[in-house]
């Protein structure tokens, strides 16, 4: 009996050993998997969060592509009688001079040519409205005399744009006409404003004995020749003139640019010598009152002050010359503006040869760059080829951005800037200027050109990163059909299209560009 006794309780002695045995390790185990299942999941987030900084760096890097990959800059063409692109574009005419423009239900006419701005005011991704301005000054008794401007919706259907209404005459006989309608813009209040380039000093030089504006009587309290020379509002939704903003003064107007605070104002001034305005609205969104400046530059260039302009009706209508007497800088010829931030770009298309002796004896002083490198004696000036110009709005400094000229490859000729504009493309931002020479001569085309009176202007992209860019720096995108200028250059919202006139080629050029015309290039 005590034998098995002993027997039993040695048994139970090592069963029991084994269980606690077993405990041990199944408690071990279980730790030590809860403890791999927390560091995995802490592996897990870990690795989920790298991920998504991962993606995030990747959503907000963009990435930059170099010019020569999206197009191959052109050789130079001085026999084209077409709209030249790179290999991969494509350009379409929607609308050309002569085409029916419906004025109302039982009155059209053929349409306006010298097509010059373009607004473009989408309604989606794949339809807006363009509207066109018309730089004339002859009589027209169905569209109205002098410029003008027509609209039109377009829809981009089947990969290409289509024209999807009629064209519709914009109504000026609201503010007595225009005259010379040629840059402008889109206001943050969605009101267009297109400029009056011109300017006159008698009823005569608008009336050309009946080949311009035939009805010349006062206007109010003005003069004819007063109302002619303003920044003019046109209401997109009922296609007629509101107003003219006298309070912008009347000058040679070519383009105006809006600051983001919905007041302030910069305007350019196509005459040599000309000035640099900036205009503050009294209220927001209203462009019909309000403070206008002239620029002063401060000796060393480096910045600069505003002229506070007389604000009377009187004084407006030579403004021009009030802020020359009150010491402003002038400039040869501020033609289209454009903005990115803080910086303004502005084509100085320049003006052969000038004597400024009698504004400076009135009070001009010439901007520094002409001072420093144009001045070939006394108080007469040469600039033949122009520059592209850029302000800063915030520490008022106007320096030269890129000088025109010759590049090295004696071939490619930078000159007489005009309408410019800005698109991204590849991740980088592009100056895109458009050329308007002066004349054909002094280098501005080829000898053999020269002689046969040929006038060609090319279309160039300039990459805005570039410090200290050169002639050399430019890509030629666009040459025109024979004596035609590139204008109105504006992209849509996703840079994929760039809608571009094509202003008065020669009659001999044979169809389709023989008129002037509105086109849709594509191809990004």
């Amino acid at each position: 009996m005590r034998a098995n006794t002993f027997d039993m309780k040695l048994l139970i002695s090592i069963v029991i050993s084994i269980l606690f045995l077993s405990c041990s390790n199944t408690a071990q185990n279980t730790e030590q998997k809860a403890e791999q299942s927390i560091n995995f999941e802490k592996q897990k987030t870990v690795a989920e969060k790298t991920t998504d900084t991962i993606v995030a760096e990747v959503k907000t890097k963009t990435v930059q592509f170099p010019l020569d990959s999206i197009f191959t800059s052109l050789d130079t063409n001085f026999k084209n009688k077409t709209v030249l692109l790179p290999k991969g574009f494509q350009a379409k005419i929607l609308f050309r001079e002569k085409d029916k423009v419906i004025v109302n239900d039982s009155v059209s006419a053929p349409a306006k040519g010298n097509h010059d701005m373009l607004a473009f005011l989408p309604e989606s991704e794949t339809k807006g409205t363009l509207f066109v301005s018309h730089e004339l000054k002859s009589s027209n008794a169905v569209l109205g005399d002098g410029g003008g401007a027509t609209m039109f919706d377009v829809e981009y259907k089947n990969g290409e744009w289509n024209v999807a209404s009629p064209f519709n005459h914009v109504d000026f006989s609201t503010v007595r006409g225009t005259d010379r309608n040629c840059g402008g813009s889109v206001a943050p209040n969605g009101m267009i404003y297109t400029c009056e380039e011109h300017q006159g000093k008698n009823n005569a030089y608008f009336y050309r004995k009946g080949k311009g504006h035939t009805d010349t009587s006062d206007v109010g309290d003005l003069k004819f020749y007063e109302n002619i020379g303003y920044i003019v509002e046109v209401d997109p939704k009922t296609r007629k003139a509101t107003q003219k903003i006298y309070a912008m003064g009347c000058y040679f107007h070519e383009d105006l640019e809006f600051m983001d605070d919905r007041k302030t104002v910069y305007l350019s001034d196509d005459k040599e010598p000309g000035v640099w305005f900036k205009f503050v609205a009294d209220t927001i969104d209203d462009y019909s009152k309000g403070q206008l400046f002239a620029y002063k530059q401060s000796q060393n260039g480096e910045t600069g002050s505003w002229i506070t302009l007389p604000r009377d009706m009187a004084s407006m209508i030579r403004i021009r010359d009030i802020a020359i007497e009150m010491g402003a800088s002038v400039f040869m010829r501020h033609e289209w503006v454009v903005r990115k931030g803080n910086l303004i770009y502005i084509a100085e298309t320049g003006h052969d040869h000038t004597d400024w002796t009698i504004p400076m004896a009135k009070g001009a002083v010439p901007a520094k760059h002409y001072r420093d490198n144009l001045n070939v004696g006394g108080n007469v000036f040469e600039d033949v080829f122009g520059r592209i110009l850029v302000f800063d709005t915030q520490t008022n400094k106007m320096s030269v951005l890129l000088e025109g000229g010759v590049g090295s490859d004696g071939a490619t000729v930078f000159s007489n800037p005009d309408c410019i504009t800005i698109t991204n493309q590849g991740g980088k931002d592009y100056l895109v200027i458009c050329e308007d020479i002066n004349k054909n001569n002094k280098g501005r085309v080829p000898m053999h050109a020269q002689k046969k009176n040929h006038w060609y202007n090319e279309l160039y992209f300039l990459d805005l990163s570039i410090k200290n860019p050169k002639v050399d720096d430019l890509a030629r995108f666009a040459i025109t059909p024979m004596g035609a200028e590139f204008t109105g250059a504006i992209f849509t919202k996703d840079n994929k299209t760039m809608f571009l006139n094509v202003q008065h080629p020669i009659w001999s050029n044979g169809k389709p560009y023989n008129r002037s015309s509105t086109i849709a290039i594509t191809g990004w």
